[in-house]
């Protein structure tokens, strides 16, 4: 008979029963047969034994024992039609010693065994319900007859065949088993970038807390709705720039100056002096960064706090003051390196910003401040920078 272990997918191969055992009172209804199967001997050693492969050739069987193990009935995938001992009925038989404990009997029942499969490549002879055991019952005969052909057709399919063929099937398993893990170390990475994201989230709202946006409940607070209207430049320097009163100080060029700091602009190899004017307007600038960036890294939030504040660069300052003092568009131009077309299009920026921060100053109520935005911002919307086209 073959032994077959659906759960664990494990093939026992052929063996041969030896005795039936009754049910027992631990587990009433169920029978086992007392079987003898190849084993790995090393395995019986250990008290775990483990089916030899299906097909272990003559090195093979150099390591295999046959050992009497008991089956539950429902492991049985394949009655063949030899009996043991009762060759007058039997269409195959094979002689087995009256003593199976001696590990030679139990080793001349495996080289017969062996030398019936050789003979029969495709399969010992299974037993027919009807011819050999005489079942009549119309139910049972269709059913076999139903089991037989789809089990014909099973055999036909290319994929079931190349599963008993190790090296077609070898390739297509380690594909499968790559494919299931890479999707568990997916999951597994999209569960650590979601720990990651609430840790950095949870962060991020306590420099909201600590730089008093938000209150503990999680309420925007009135620096917080300032922020809200910035969206071209870093939110929470240009707020802390609005309340710490680094802005009222100033005169309006200045202030533009200063927000000009914000703007990002393209990469410039000018060696940056600038003048006593607004040499203090960017330390104003660098100690608000700084504040921010220490809050930030106390929060655990992954900050360089130099590099954060040398990320603010000064290299329109002194043009954008220039330009606000009223000097000519080619006067400025020959300050730095930047090419015209990058300091129309910063000074454009610069002008958003300024516009967005009359807007912030206006939702908190700080209408003298908006009025300074205002009238700083007027000084620098003229001639060609602001003009509809350069072609007109």
């Amino acid at each position: 008979m073959n032994v077959f272990d659906n759960d664990t997918k494990t093939d026992w191969g052929y063996g041969v029963a030896v005795s039936l055992m009754q049910p027992g009172k631990d587990a009433p209804g169920t029978y086992f047969l007392h079987t003898l199967l190849m084993c790995e001997r090393n395995s019986l050693a250990e008290g775990r034994p483990v089916p030899v492969k299906s097909d272990p050739g003559p090195d093979g069987l150099k390591t295999a024992e046959m050992a009497i193990i008991p089956v539950a009935l429902h492991l049985v995938s394949e009655i063949s039609t030899l009996r043991i001992c009762i060759p007058q009925i039997s269409k195959l038989h094979i002689r087995i010693p009256q003593d199976l404990r001696p590990a030679d009997n139990r080793r001349s029942v495996l080289l017969q065994l062996q030398e019936l499969l050789k003979k029969n490549p495709e399969g010992l002879p299974q037993l027919d319900p009807v011819e050999d055991m005489g079942i009549t019952e119309p139910e049972l005969i269709e059913a076999a007859r139903r089991i037989q052909d789809l089990e014909t057709t099973l055999s036909r399919n290319e994929v079931f065949q190349a599963e008993g063929q190790a090296t077609k099937f070898e390739a297509w398993a380690k594909r499968a088993a790559l494919l299931d893990e890479a999707k568990k170390l997916k999951a597994t990475l999209g569960r650590s970038q979601l720990t990651i994201y609430r840790e950095e989230s949870a962060s991020r709202i306590e420099v909201l807390k600590r730089l008093q946006h938000i209150n503990d409940e999680e309420v925007l607070e009135i620096k917080g709705k300032a922020a809200c209207e910035i969206d071209s430049a870093d939110e929470l320097v240009t707020v802390e720039l609005m309340f710490n009163g680094a802005m009222e100080k100033l005169d309006k060029h200045e202030l533009v100056a200063l927000v000009s700091c914000l703007v990002p602009v393209e990469k410039s190899t000018d060696d940056i002096k600038l003048t006593r004017q607004v040499a203090p307007v960017l330390a104003m600038l660098q100690a608000a960064a700084r504040h921010v960036a220490e809050v930030s890294r106390e929060c655990k939030l992954d900050v360089d706090v130099d590099e954060y504040v040398e990320s603010f660069k000064p290299a329109l300052m002194d043009v954008v003051y220039s330009w606000s003092k009223g000097k000519s568009f080619r006067e400025v131009c020959l300050m730095t390196s930047l090419y015209e077309g990058s300091i129309v299009r910063a000074v454009r920026r610069l002008d958003e910003l300024m516009q967005q921060l009359m807007e912030a100053a206006k939702v908190v109520g700080d209408e003298p401040l908006a009025a300074k935005i205002l009238e700083s911002n007027l000084t620098i919307r003229r001639d060609i920078i602001f003009s509809a086209s350069l072609y007109v």
